[in-house]
C-alpha cells in the first residue's frame, strides 16, 4: 500500500474528510444513542485508525487510554510527540478532559472495529480528489 506523505497540508485535508465522513453506520450499536447528543462520541477508534492507515507507522502511532467513565478513547501521536485527536470534542464539548495522561501505545482493534475503520478509509480515499490513485485499498 502506498501511503500519503505526512505533512500539515495533507493532515488538514485528510482530517477534514475523516470528520465529514463520521456517520452513524460506523458506530458500534451501543454508542448510537449517546452519539446523538455528542456527534464525535464513539468515533475515536474509527478516526484514529483511518489516520493511521493513511499515513502509516513511519508517521504515526495509535494510542488509547481509559477515561473517567471506564471507556477506551483512541488517538494518534506523530513522531514529534504531537497528539492528533480528531474526536477530542467528545470530551471538550462537555467540559471533560481526554485521557491522554493514561494513554499507552496500542494497535488497531480487529473484527467489526477494523471493518468500520476500513469503511471510513474507503470513503476518505475516494473523496481525496487531488490524489485518487495514491490509495490502494488492499491491506498492508
Amino acid at each position: 500500500m502506498r501511503l500519503l506523505d505526512y505533512n500539515e497540508s495533507n493532515l488538514d485535508k485528510i482530517s477534514e474528510l475523516i470528520r465529514k465522513n463520521l456517520t452513524y453506520d460506523l458506530l458500534p450499536r451501543k454508542w448510537v444513542v449517546r452519539n446523538m447528543n455528542n456527534p464525535m462520541f464513539g468515533h475515536c477508534h474509527n478516526a484514529a485508525g483511518c489516520l493511521y492507515k493513511i499515513f502509516g507507522v513511519k508517521a504515526l502511532h495509535m494510542y488509547r487510554g481509559l477515561d473517567d467513565e471506564g471507556i477506551w478513547h483512541w488517538w494518534v501521536i506523530d513522531w514529534d510527540n504531537v497528539i492528533i485527536d480528531l474526536t477530542s470534542e467528545q470530551y471538550t464539548s462537555v467540559g471533560r478532559v481526554p485521557p491522554y495522561a493514561e494513554g499507552s501505545k496500542s494497535s488497531m482493534l480487529g473484527f467489526d472495529y477494523r471493518k468500520r475503520v476500513m469503511r471510513l478509509y474507503d470513503r476518505v480515499a475516494n473523496e481525496y480528489e487531488n490524489a485518487p490513485n495514491l490509495f490502494n485499498m488492499e491491506n498492508e
